[in-house]
């Protein structure tokens, strides 16, 4: 399928979750520095940050009885048209999203491993921050390096609390169905590989890849989607992970500190990762997910090739990656 007849998606804008237990999830997200966007009739709870996306996460109560599950991602179309081949998608549903933050019209499809992939079109952003919410005092510079010195006669400070949200970056899941998973989004969606990484035992067999959204010489994150295949005794899909970008790094440790004190269970972090080049720090959250706070991220357009690579270690400096639950 060529570029032109796939539907374009303009972003990534937010993740859907279920939980047992919504209100201990609540304090969790406001711990992280998510921001209460809107309560639904049905109490679903929807956070956002302080980007241009009305919400980049909706929590919703779990069935009673029922354990956790993600249950999908929405994404923003970049037309009209673009919408309208997503409801044209084979089994594609239009629903009702009146009332939620931000409006517009939103198609609903399931991708080959039960999640819901949901394309929005025609919802009112909210207006484009001048400046980013950091943890480093009134935001002033706060670097100085071995010869530019940008602090002069100013004291570095930090403000306490959470490491405020500014948008949702990527998700991840892990599958056994990696192939089909890979040609489904590629097929349907503007979904170009910016890395992936085979096995190294010369077998050339792919292990994951990193998507980003191709739109041409608009930069855009190194990837908005990791799809990773399980190894030989893997069964099933799950999600992996959802990333968070925060301003900068002592937003990103001011932000790590606050979890710990609170006592909530570090996962991972803080190091810096090769494919992105992001700073991370995973935690677990009240419910079990994994959920990442990351900053200083690349970014790549149409000129960025594909690379290919083999036995790519996970971060250039960090902790050791943990056994993943």
């Amino acid at each position: 399928m060529a570029i032109l007849d796939k539907i374009i998606l303009k972003r990534l804008s937010y993740v859907i979750y279920e939980h047992p237990d919504i209100s201990r999830f609540d304090q969790f997200a406001k711990d992280f520095g998510f921001e209460l966007s809107w309560t639904s009739p049905n109490n679903d709870i929807f956070y956002r940050g302080y980007g241009i996306d009305p919400f980049c996460y909706i929590a919703r109560q779990a069935p009673e009885g029922q354990g956790k599950k993600f249950h999908g991602v929405g994404f923003i179309a970049k037309s009209a048209q673009d919408f309208q081949q997503a409801c044209e998608l084979p089994g594609a549903e239009v629903v009702n999203v009146t009332g939620r933050p931000g409006g517009g019209k939103m198609a609903s499809v399931t991708d080959p491993n039960g999640y819901i992939i949901e394309v929005i079109y025609g919802q009112e952003d909210r207006p484009i921050p001048t400046k980013a919410i950091s943890n480093v005092h009134d935001g002033l510079p706060n670097t100085n390096g071995a010869i530019e010195k940008k602090r002069k006669g100013i004291f570095n400070r930090l403000n306490e609390g959470p490491a405020m949200i500014h948008k949702l970056g990527h998700f991840g899941y892990i599958t056994d169905n990696y192939v089909e998973t890979c040609v489904w989004y590629t097929s349907h969606f503007n979904f170009k590989p910016t890395d992936i990484v085979g096995k190294g035992d010369g077998s050339g067999t792919d292990l994951m890849s990193f998507y980003h959204l191709d739109l041409g010489a608009e930069y855009v994150d190194h990837h908005c989607l990791l799809l990773a295949s399980h190894d030989s005794n893997g069964k099933g899909t799950s999600v992996h992970h959802s990333s968070f970008e925060v301003d900068d790094l002592d937003t990103q440790m001011m932000g790590h500190r606050w979890l710990s004190e609170k006592g909530y269970k570090a996962r991972w972090g803080v190091g810096r990762h090769i494919m992105g080049s992001q700073l991370f720090d995973y935690w677990v959250d009240t419910t079990g997910f994994v959920i990442e706070h990351y900053a200083d991220g690349d970014v790549v357009n149409e000129d960025a090739p594909t690379i290919r690579s083999v036995g790519t270690p996970a971060s250039i400096w960090g902790p050791p990656v943990p056994v993943w639950e």
